[in-house]
């Protein structure tokens, strides 16, 4: 331990408050905190707390303190511990609880989403703390979910807000969700696209027959002939669409306009073309 100003400075911190121009009383409560942090990590219990910190005047937090385990599932420095997990998010889903319904609202972020929002995001961890769930992508191969639980303190003078929280791994929850969420997703598809069809094959079949009995009362030099020809290939072109439809067997979607995604009917029903 090292002392300044009658702070106690552990000899592996790296964080910037302890050591910079700020408050007495700012760097009293990160003192505690450390403290506080470090006695229940020897605990054992499977939360990672965690004391980040911003300036009002900066878009980048920085970690007071940080699980080891955080550190380790991270694979960085607690140096690099902020940067690394802002490239590694690639969804945030927040959890909102408003005053007037007793329902929890739920908005999924995307990575880029959260990049335009994040000064919003910020604020109103301010005001209402942070309840959130976080997609971690560290390699290509892998993915784990951590839950985030934590409460916002903001010191004016300082201009400095540190957030106190502890993480957790929700994966094997998160993944049973998002299972159940495909099966829901892909019976709804299934009945829309037996619906569809339905609606559909009887007045294609209609098409395509007044279309092959028209073109064989006719000459190949009358011009109705080209038309009704192609009449009757987009008909069939139709009719190969339905049948892709009676074969989907999972929930697959391409992007279309204007971040729209819509559903891939070649990969769903297993035809990629």
């Amino acid at each position: 331990m090292n002392r300044n100003n009658d702070i106690l400075i552990p000899e592996d911190y790296s964080g910037r408050i302890l050591n910079g121009n700020y408050t007495a009383e700012l760097k009293k409560r990160v003192e505690d905190l450390l403290n506080i942090y470090r006695a229940f990590e020897k605990t054992g219990n499977p939360a990672m707390p965690y004391v980040s910190a911003w300036h009002e005047e900066e878009m980048k937090i920085w970690y007071e303190f940080a699980s080891g385990r955080f550190v380790g599932l991270m694979d960085c420095k607690i140096s690099e511990l902020a940067d690394v997990l802002r490239e590694s998010v690639k969804d945030r889903i927040i959890y909102r609880h408003p005053d007037t319904d007793a329902s929890i609202e739920k908005k999924v972020f995307s990575s880029s989403e959260l990049i335009a929002e994040r000064e919003k995001l910020r604020e109103e961890g301010r005001k209402e703390g942070i309840d959130a769930v976080y997609k971690i992508c560290r390699n290509k191969t892998k993915s784990i979910w951590l839950k985030d639980v934590a409460a916002v303190e903001t010191y004016k003078e300082d201009r400095i807000s540190l957030s106190l929280g502890y993480l957790t791994i929700v994966t094997k929850e998160m993944k049973a969700e998002e299972e159940r969420l495909e099966k829901e997703r892909l019976h709804v598809l299934l009945e829309m696209a037996g619906a569809v069809c339905h609606e559909l094959n009887q007045p294609m079949q209609a098409i395509s027959g007044y279309s092959e009995s028209l073109v064989m009362n006719i000459n190949k030099d009358d011009p109705l002939y080209v038309k009704l020809t192609k009449i009757m290939e987009l008909a069939q072109a139709m009719g190969n669409i339905t049948g892709k439809l009676m074969k989907i067997t999972r929930y697959e979607t391409k992007d279309y306009i204007r971040g729209i995604k819509i559903i891939d009917i070649d990969k769903s029903s297993g035809q990629n073309t």
